[in-house]
């Protein structure tokens, strides 16, 4: 057996499904969601424990867990193959990881070692009662202290280095994890001692760092892993690996400057919401959030300082294609979400919920620091908007911007122009996007689609409706759609089959077999989509009812096609009223009353 039908024989859909998302019974096997790919709230996302696949009615969105895992992790198949074959404990013998992960494995198994370790003190050790008395201080919720697997490193030279030691890790190990370091004496020391450990994860929710927050005494007040083969700074997000959800199903990310706001974020129930880690917002971060959204929200210090920290990210931002917005904190809410949400968590999901569009914010903030009455303040206020005009892409914005601040200085636009020439934005290469890693918008199902859908749904699963669906409904011979060759396929099948007297379920696994064999992994989705429509929307229907609703579903066919066929004859009439051709055109708006009249 192939590791991919291995995995999927021994993981359940379901099961694993239901670790991103919170699945109710549908019945026959069946479960639904609200889809985690697009905002809605009615839930239209169904798995199939039977057929272990999936299928969102919303977005169009489907297949096995393979593909589930690559898009909710923004991973290619190899990844995909990998993460579920640990999971499974299937080996994958043809996956070649780019460099041998034997030391880094163990690196990650050191952070989660010290990740238990600081747990452990946190929950019970009497060294652990300043992080205790902290966290209750800053009223974080046990829910969010275990979701975010917070710790304490005791006042303790070597606790962890002696701990670790015992399980026979060497010191050079120790030392390559970033856990210990070495003191002026020579003696190896624990990194962390008395603070606050906060684990950074990755995507996946893997360890590979901390930052520590100090409790009290002397050092800096954090103080962050230093970076090793699996911690890099530049490609960390702090919290990625419990906002992606949010993230897709809110369809932007809130980007926060500190890892105490990601965590008070939470606690107000806003959880799209990711932390830089010790540094300005990079090209690595940017290709980790393009694979989820296009939208990135910017909550950060109103100081100069963290201005000027934001201002290089989101120049990037820009840079990369990204909307940009800014969740502007009033300063009597506080300096930072931590405080906000601490005063009032709904206050700050009302700020979430009415973002400021980036030059909106720098004419505000520009207005703030400049007099546009004064002549300094003029020339002060332009230079600060031409500078921000300068790093738009898109020449409708720049136009638009370039007049907004004609009329607030009282200065002719091309006076304006040509101070921008002046500028030369520091640009670098425009941030580079695989393909294949940005997350694909959910496509939107016509209501004709979902009509047919339902009706080759029913049909194929109630032998009943087959010949009537025939008689009902033709595609056009030209038509792509996946659900007409679809059709047409199993028309063809049904008859050649007809002498056989072969059941709907049969039919349904000889269209399963042929896709497969063919590689037609459109059709293969589509059948699929076809039997979790059954599943969702007939099998719990009695016979009446699946009859009303088939008249149901076909008055509205013929509908669409009366409306189709209207908009057609309409159309024409235009066409013969521009060409002057009366002849044409009476005889077309007789055949219009006509049509009309029945």
């Amino acid at each position: 057996m192939e590791p991919k039908d291995e995995i999927k024989a021994r993981l359940d859909i379901a099961d694993l499904i239901g670790e991103y998302l919170e699945l109710k019974p549908a019945g026959q096997g069946s479960f639904r969601a609200l889809c985690p790919f697009h905002g809605e709230k009615t839930a239209s996302f169904y798995v199939s424990r039977e057929k272990a696949i999936w299928h969102c009615f919303g977005c169009n969105k489907g297949g096995d867990i393979f593909s589930f895992v690559m898009d909710m992790e923004g991973i290619d198949f190899p990844e995909a193959l990998h993460l579920l074959g640990k999971k499974a404990g299937v080996e994958i013998p043809e996956f070649r990881p780019k460099k041998d992960t034997s030391h880094e494995s163990l690196l990650l198994e050191l952070q989660e070692m010290a990740g238990n370790v600081y747990k452990k003190i946190r929950l019970d050790h009497p060294l652990g009662e300043l992080a205790r008395q902290y966290i209750a201080k800053r009223e974080i919720p046990p829910e969010l202290v275990d979701a975010f697997q917070l710790g304490a490193a005791p006042d303790r030279w070597d606790v962890l280095v002696q701990l670790l030691r015992s399980r026979k890790i060497t010191d050079a190990q120790l030392v390559a994890s970033g856990l210990a370091k070495e003191s002026g004496r020579g003696n190896l020391i624990d990194r962390f001692r008395n603070r606050l450990m906060i684990p950074l994860c990755d995507a996946q929710g893997h360890i590979v760092g901390f930052t520590g927050r100090l409790l009290e005494g002397e050092g800096p007040k954090y103080l962050n892993s230093p970076e090793t083969e699996i911690y890099s700074k530049r490609r960390l997000l702090y919290g990625l690996h419990l906002a992606k959800t949010a993230i897709r199903t809110e369809k932007c990310v809130i980007v926060v400057e500190g890892n105490l706001d990601v965590i008070a974020s939470h606690k107000a129930e806003v959880k799209h919401v990711v932390a830089s880690s010790g540094t300005a917002l990079t090209e690595d971060h940017l290709a980790i959030l393009k694979r989820l959204t296009n939208s990135i929200l910017f909550s950060f210090d109103a100081d100069a300082a963290g201005f000027a920290a934001a201002q290089r990210g989101i120049r990037l931002a820009q840079e990369a294609g990204f909307q940009i917005s800014v969740i502007s904190i009033p300063k009597e809410d506080g300096k930072d979400p931590d405080d906000v949400v601490r005063k009032n968590p709904a206050r700050w999901r009302e700020l979430v919920e009415r973002p400021i569009p980036i030059m909106e914010y720098y004419v505000t903030r520009g207005l703030d620091e400049h007099d546009p009455n004064t002549l300094e303040g003029k020339r002060g206020f332009s230079h600060f908007i031409l500078e921000e005009i300068a790093h738009l892409t898109d020449e409708i914005d720049r136009s638009y911007w370039l007049d907004r601040l004609s009329d607030i200085v009282n200065i002719e636009k091309t006076a304006l122009i040509a101070e921008l020439q002046k500028i030369k934005p520091n640009r670098k290469q425009p941030v580079q996007i695989d393909a294949k890693q940005v997350v694909a918008l959910p496509r939107p199902i016509s209501r004709f689609d979902r009509t047919v859908e339902l009706l080759l749904a029913l049909a194929l699963f109630d032998e009943h409706y087959l010949k009537e669906l025939f008689e009902i409904y033709q595609p056009l011979p030209s038509s792509t759609n996946r659900l007409d060759r679809l059709y047409n396929d199993l028309k063809t099948l049904y008859t050649n089959a007809e002498s056989t007297e072969s059941t709907p379920k049969q039919l349904f696994q000889h269209l399963e077999e042929k896709y497969r064999e063919e590689t037609r992994l459109e059709e293969l989705q589509a059948l699929r989509a076809l039997y979790l429509s059954f599943e969702s929307t007939f099998s719990e229907l009695t016979a009446d009812a699946r009859r009303e609703e088939w008249n149901r579903h076909r008055d509205v066919l013929g509908s669409i096609h009366l409306d189709e066929q209207r908009k057609q004859m309409e159309s024409a009439i235009r066409e013969a009223e521009r060409a002057g051709d009366q002849t044409l055109l009476a005889s077309l708006l007789a055949d219009y009353q006509k049509f009309l009249s029945t």
